[in-house]
């Protein structure tokens, strides 16, 4: 007979679809990376005056595969993604996951275009995402971002 050992993996319960995945972000390029595949988008990421990265968040919730919705009337942008909701209102450092308020030290924005900005770091971290920035050698500002799980 034969033993095999350690060569199977499960998943209990619901498999995480983006367990694996990768996204990069470079501030002033609307080109991201996901899993090694460039993504081009209409809008760039930007440093605001908090130190926070904005991100275009439609871009950014399609990146994670997330629905995204914008209210006009409320001025509230909306990702799902599984069993995670997160509400943030433009102008406002409050929002909500799953119902529960939270606070973060910027606010959401309508920035060049008429895109809405978001702090990925806020969002990225409430889908269980790591937040990794990168950093200019030469100003030692932030250069790009990378999040995965």
């Amino acid at each position: 007979g034969s033993i095999y050992v350690g060569s199977l993996e499960y998943t209990i319960g619901e498999e995480d679809i983006n367990a694996d995945t990768l996204v990069g972000m470079t501030i002033g390029s609307s080109n991201y990376i996901v899993d090694n595949d460039v993504v081009e988008g209409d809008a760039a990421p930007y440093v605001d005056s908090n130190w926070r990265t904005m991100v275009p968040f439609r871009v950014l919730g399609e990146t994670f595969g997330a629905t995204v919705n914008w209210n006009e009337d409320d001025q509230t942008v909306t990702y799902t993604l599984g069993d995670t909701e997160i509400v943030m209102t433009i102008g406002s450092d409050t929002y909500t996951v799953n119902g529960e308020e939270q606070t973060m030290d910027t606010a959401p924005v309508i920035g060049d275009g008429d895109r809405t900005y978001v702090p990925v770091r806020f969002v990225a971290e409430a889908l269980g995402y790591t937040v990794t920035p990168r950093y200019d050698g030469e100003t030692g500002t932030t250069a790009s971002v990378v999040f995965q799980k």
